[in-house]
């Protein structure tokens, strides 16, 4: 009979599987298009402070690889969309997007020459939900004012949709971290309405010139 445990290895090494190509189709469609239109810089940056803030958590929290690696492997996908995005991007960045990158960096030092310690990462981990909240609701409000979503794959964001619900399940049923759970409940539905979001305006503007014809 297999058990519990078991299941929750099998679930996620089939996130991590589709992780580790999540991202793929989004990185190369940007390359071969050098198109970013309807992509939120700033989203992509709250995620990636997300993301490394959920490493962190479950390093210091001393869960197995297996139960993270599907995030660091998205947190370096994320890093190559924002450099793609500061690459192609037809706009300068601003103050803002620039605070946002100084910020992060001074960020990871202080982890890593131990100015944070472990408490202090899972007292931020509580803020985590808040900070997803914010990076969805940046991604839905960029494709709702723009309603161009040509360079945006969706592909990935079912993977995300997927891999939220075994963090749910294994958050509770596994690792008992309620944390988690909320965390990930939350991101996945605001990723399964950015998935919808992304299938209705695939066609961008030039549906929208089809319609004034």
């Amino acid at each position: 009979m297999i058990e519990l445990q078991q299941v929750g290895d099998i679930l996620g090494v089939t996130t991590l599987v589709g992780c580790l190509v999540a991202q793929v189709p989004q990185i190369l469609a940007i390359i071969k298009s050098k198109n970013v239109d309807g992509i939120s810089f700033n989203g992509f940056s709250i995620e990636i402070f997300s993301l490394t803030i959920q490493v962190l958590y479950f390093v210091a929290q001393e869960y197995s690889i297996l139960s993270y690696s599907d995030i660091a492997i998205l947190l370096i996908q994320d890093y190559v969309i924002v450099i793609l995005l500061m690459i192609y991007g037809k706009e300068p960045l601003g103050l803002r997007e620039y605070g946002n990158v100084f910020g992060y960096l001074i960020a990871v030092v202080s982890v890593v020459i131990g100015t944070v310690s472990k408490d202090m990462i899972v007292m931020v981990m509580q803020g985590v939900v808040l900070l997803n909240i914010v990076s969805k609701l940046t991604f839905v409000s960029s494709i709702l004012a723009t309603k161009d979503t040509s360079a945006m794959e969706p592909a990935g964001w079912m993977i995300f949709v997927y891999s939220n619900a075994v963090r749910v399940f294994v958050g509770y049923a596994l690792l008992g971290d309620l944390t988690i759970v909320s965390q990930h409940a939350i991101n996945g539905l605001f990723n399964l309405a950015i998935t919808f979001l992304i299938f209705k305006y695939k066609g961008g503007k030039q549906e929208e010139e089809k319609k004034k014809e």
